[in-house]
């Protein structure tokens, strides 16, 4: 049941976790904190192409989620400023191992983005003979 969740661990999750792809990045970055991460490291760890992982990433980093590490290549690392946000994150790894289900139905229980939904209003459908 998703209710058993507080109303602040409800609106992170609705403002920053869209997949559960999403969701095992933040937490694979927070538990290996002292580790920079780069998108095919990833990828490879979450079983996700390197692409989506450096998408999640990039998000990540505008976010302020992680912080951007420029070596060679683009690096990221788990740093949040704020000790209420980096607890909260702590909580919702917990509820991913604890309520698993609960978490990722809350997460795909979100209300469909009215922009695609407008969009889709308008596609072309091809129409059957009477």
């Amino acid at each position: 049941m998703t209710d058993e969740f507080s109303p602040h661990f409800r609106q992170f999750i609705d403002q920053n976790i869209q997949s559960v792809a999403q969701l095992e990045a933040l937490i694979l970055l927070r538990r290996d904190s002292q580790r920079d991460w780069d998108a095919e490291e990833i990828g490879r760890a979450l079983y996700i192409p390197p692409d989506l992982a450096a998408t999640l990433l990039a998000d990540f980093g505008r976010r302020g989620l992680a912080k951007v590490v420029v070596q060679p290549n683009v690096r990221y690392t788990y740093q949040i400023a704020d000790a209420g946000v980096d607890q909260l994150i702590s909580e919702i790894a917990s509820a991913y191992q604890d309520r698993r289900v609960a978490l990722i139905s809350l997460i795909y229980s979100k209300p469909l983005n009215k922009v695609q939904t407008f969009a889709d209003a308008f596609r072309l459908r091809k129409e059957t003979p009477p």
